[in-house]
């Protein structure tokens, strides 16, 4: 009976397709690692309190171990958010797990049935098909983004799994002479939406790419009148250290 209802309540939780869609008409939250602001990033207290923020999507990062698992931790070193020294990639899962990183595998199971998941790769050997697989394992496409700021990970990711959109990050400030290549990077990646920072983003960037009917994604907002900029810019999503305080001012104003 549990696996009946857990199923139930997965199935009729609105799927990343869903929500892009209502996007359209409003912009949504989506807490940054979990909920930074609240917990350490990256955590499981990160997730949980981003999940009971009122967000509709909590966002991860991954990198590969030394043996081909996948681990969520932003940074490609350990040194800022663990007692460890030194990269990633060199640590075994064992050790990545005795230092307290979660595994992918681990947060996927967390929001299962509660919350979409962003999944931004960030690198490693083998790092795309080792997500895919863990989104098909667990069979949770419908309830996935992939992010990346690497064009040919966004590429391989739709390959992979095709049903589950993909969005292309851009550390670049694009100004209108450039749209023109913009798009075609877009495309060329198969992206299905695309992302920016918010201090990056100008009204005419903006307004190009929703004209295009591209999902547009901010990053990392925090509360404050950038706040009501973005609303009032109409981007889809708003990726938030402070999702409750963020969504409250979406809310109110």
């Amino acid at each position: 009976m549990t696996s009946i209802v857990s199923a139930f309540v997965l199935l009729a939780s609105p799927t990343a397709k869903e929500t892009i869609e209502r996007s359209w008409d409003e912009t949504l939250v989506s807490g940054h690692r979990g909920a930074a602001s609240m917990h350490p990033e990256n955590t499981p207290a990160a997730f949980a309190a981003g999940m009971s923020s009122g967000a509709v999507a909590v966002e991860c990062d991954v990198h590969m171990s030394q043996d081909g698992v996948p681990f969520v931790i932003h940074d490609k070193t350990l040194d800022r958010t663990t007692k460890g020294k030194g990269a990633v990639k060199d640590h075994s899962a064992r050790q990545l797990q005795d230092l307290g990183v979660p595994t992918l595998e681990q947060i996927v199971l967390q929001a299962k049935g509660k919350s979409i998941l962003v999944i931004e790769i960030k690198d490693g050997k083998g790092v795309v098909p080792a997500v895919a697989k863990l989104v098909r394992q667990h069979g949770t496409e419908a309830h996935t983004i992939i992010f990346s700021f690497t064009g040919g990970y966004v590429r391989e990711a739709k390959e992979l799994l095709p049903t589950v959109p993909a969005i292309w990050l851009v550390s670049k400030a694009y100004t209108p002479p450039e749209f023109g290549e913009l798009d075609a990077l877009r495309r060329d990646y198969r992206a299905d939406g695309i992302g920016f920072s918010y201090k990056t983003l100008t009204k005419e960037l903006a307004d190009h790419v929703r004209g295009s009917k591209v999902p547009l994604f901010v990053w990392t907002v925090p509360p404050g009148d950038e706040v009501a900029r973005l609303k009032a810019l109409r981007v889809n999503f708003i990726i938030t250290d402070h999702p409750r305080e963020v969504g409250g001012l979406l809310a109110g104003g």
